[in-house]
């Protein structure tokens, strides 16, 4: 089969990849659409280690499910969940399943992605895509659920001002969840061609480089995984106020260099709350897209194929371009 991998050094697109084999509740899928990430292209740049077949946002029909599990999703079109865990352990068993202690990621952690013709994940992972939501819009769960699980770890009182940094799909994705909040939101970004979709939603949007800093918002949300995104929560964020990171630096030198950009002692004089937030619900996402409650639509930049292998991440990061979707 076709896989677009990561060895340590380069991306390439293998042609005649060996499938990996399902276990017991494991389903097989073929590739309907899927999405590049910006955390895709941060994988192939060195971020947690990860070797293997890039990607995580998909849209797929299951073939099938191994062993005793049933079978109702067989032949339906799936998204899923891309934390697969033990179930046993201590996490697991206290309800934070989610930071199991043998947990695999699909894309970044022991675990194949997506771009490929076909890949594996527990069946009870996946979620039935609804006839009323489109493969454009479904291939955007798991970004989407990213985003409802921001604001699921925030407590939104009175009407704070929330400042989401960031141009790129998760960011305008989380600005429009926020939004839905009783809140003041506003996005700031380097790509004014990529802010100017908040006009559709009548989100308040700045250049990075014009925003005053006089740390006066109760909560930032920080989406860039950048030293000049995050060196602009700190000073963006008032005193017990909160700073949500949404985004994380390749390894080596970017990862020196945000280190050395969070101020640390600004977090301990201000006594800033700092925040850690990556997956989220995906039947949430799913049910949202649903009911039309984002547009992500309009997130869409360029269509391209499996084919085009590694030209798929450097589509992502040309200038303008928000989400590139891919075609078997």
């Amino acid at each position: 089969m076709r896989a677009l991998t990561f060895d340590g050094s380069s991306v390439r697109l293998e042609t005649a990849r060996t499938a990996v084999p399902a276990h017991d509740g494991d389903a097989a899928i073929r590739l309907i659409k899927a999405a590049v990430s910006n955390l895709d292209v941060e994988i192939a740049r060195g971020l947690m280690s990860f070797r293997g077949v890039l990607g995580h946002q998909f849209v797929g029909a299951v073939e099938s499910v191994s062993g005793h599990t049933p079978t109702k999703i067989t032949g339906k079109r799936v998204v899923g969940s891309i934390v697969v865990v033990c179930g046993k352990c201590d996490m697991c068993l206290s309800g934070l399943s989610a930071h199991c202690r043998s947990r695999s990621i699909m894309g970044m952690l022991n675990r194949d992605g997506c771009l490929a013709d076909r890949f594996v994940l527990p069946a009870k992972n996946l979620v039935v895509v609804p006839d009323a939501v489109d493969n454009d819009q479904a291939v955007f769960a798991v970004e989407l659920a990213q985003a409802l699980q921001t604001a699921a770890q925030l407590t939104i009182a009175g009407k704070p001002y929330i400042t989401v940094i960031g141009d790129g799909s998760l960011a305008l994705l989380t600005g429009q969840v926020m939004a839905k909040l009783n809140a003041s939101v506003r996005l700031v970004g380097d790509d004014l061609g990529k802010l100017e979709v908040c006009e559709k939603w009548g989100l308040k949007h700045r250049p990075m480089n014009d925003v005053g800093r006089r740390a006066d918002q109760d909560i930032v949300v920080e989406c860039t995984g950048t030293s000049e995104g995050l060196a602009l929560a700190t000073q963006l964020v008032r005193p017990r106020g909160k700073v949500v990171l949404k985004s994380a630096p390749a390894t080596g030198l970017a990862a020196t260099r945000l280190g050395q950009s969070f101020d640390l002692q600004a977090v301990l004089l201000n006594e800033i709350e700092v925040i850690g937030s990556f997956c989220g619900p995906i039947a949430e996402a799913v049910a949202m897209l649903s009911r039309r409650e984002v547009d992500v639509v309009s997130l869409i930049s360029k269509r391209m194929s499996l084919n085009d292998g590694p030209a798929l991440l450097r589509a992502a990061t040309q200038p303008g371009v928000i989400k590139v979707l891919v075609d078997p």
